[in-house]
């Protein structure tokens, strides 16, 4: 048989593998729907880890290592589980404001809460007068830059509305305050999806509730994204820009800065990438998505955030102490280092 009839075996085999997966898809939307229609939830880990063992089990009769087998599995759960997160789960209507609807974040919030049978109403922030706008609403929105979120707030404090108020900013700390007086008389919280609007679903994302001082307007915040596969964390205000000056604040520096070395090196790019280990390429796949995000948006991120000094002081701090131990004539230092890391991470688990 020649090479190019064994591509040609290669290429039927991929085709037949793929039609396969489809077909697969097909039927884990079909569990989806009656997910939906019983009330049962999106995700069943008991479930997952089965499959995932079934794929491990099946694979070591074909010669394929656990690993891969448990990479496919796991590609093939997400994928179908994005489907049926994706699906529309019907709730009782409500009638949804989002002020700044028309930025991508806001369109996203309008397609899913549509789709999940909400009326929702679109307000840009030059549009017409939010006292009129708001009149018969249940939910306020806040979906605008983090620098508009405060006057948007001081306008709503002073409307009659009984509506549930929540942003979707970044960061909290510039009206912070604000929101905890707000919850003393409004239905107020702060939500935080820790996500951009081109995910495909709310499987396995996360979403930061934080708690103003109303703890029922938490749950009702909740209730609009339930059902979808997201993992719901309840936190606090002030709690939640200490982690966001860890989780978004060093993440982006650490690729920025990462991203203006490589780019005053004077090394080609292309050079670098294409004699790059293994662990290059895993840090340049988050540079080069860092690269493309609006630079005002992580600018903002890095500078309204009330805990930034501390993190870049620590931050600043390790970089010295990590150089420091890798030019010390002996390795004990660095060794040291690497196993109070492996020790953190290990015990996170």
């Amino acid at each position: 048989m020649s090479i190019e009839e064994l591509r040609e075996e290669i290429a039927q085999l991929d085709r037949d593998i793929m039609d396969l997966v489809g077909r697969r898809i097909s039927v884990a939307k079909r569990i989806g729907v009656w997910k939906n229609e019983n009330g049962r939830p999106i995700r069943d880990p008991d479930v997952e880890d089965v499959v995932v063992q079934r794929y491990v089990e099946s694979g070591d009769g074909h010669g394929i290592s656990a690993r891969t087998s448990t990479e496919v599995a796991r590609a093939l759960i997400r994928e179908a589980v994005d489907v049926q997160a994706s699906l529309p789960r019907k709730s009782p209507s409500k009638n949804i404001l989002i002020i700044g609807g028309l930025g991508k974040m806001g369109q996203w919030l309008e397609r899913f809460l549509s789709d999940d049978g909400h009326n929702v109403h679109i307000l840009d922030v030059d549009g017409p007068d939010l006292e009129v706008a708001v009149l018969d609403m249940d939910v306020i929105i806040i979906s605008t830059p983090i620098s508009s979120v405060k006057q948007i707030l001081k306008q709503l404090d002073s409307l009659d509305t009984d509506a549930l108020i929540f942003d979707v900013s970044s960061l909290k700390s510039p009206f912070s305050s604000l929101l905890k007086d707000m919850a003393q008389r409004l239905s107020v919280c702060s939500v935080h999806p820790m996500f951009g609007p081109s995910v495909p679903s709310l499987y396995d994302r996360n979403i930061l509730f934080c708690d103003c001082g109303d703890t029922d307007s938490v749950l009702r915040a909740m209730e609009l994204f339930d059902g979808h596969g997201a993992n719901m964390v309840r936190t606090t205000l002030d709690n939640h820009d200490r982690r966001m000056a860890y989780v978004l604040g060093m993440g982006h520096a650490v690729n920025v800065a990462f991203m203006t070395a490589l780019a005053d090196s004077g090394m080609d790019y292309g050079n670098l990438k294409e004699s790059g280990s293994t662990t290059f390429r895993k840090m340049m796949e988050g540079v080069e998505e860092v690269s493309q995000e609006n630079p005002h948006l992580y600018y903002e991120i890095q500078n309204l955030n009330d805990n930034a000094r501390i993190t870049w002081s620590r931050f600043m701090e390790a970089v010295d102490k990590v150089m420091d131990a890798s030019l010390d004539g002996s390795p004990h230092k660095f060794v040291e280092i690497m196993e109070k890391g492996r020790s953190y991470l290990d015990h996170s688990r």
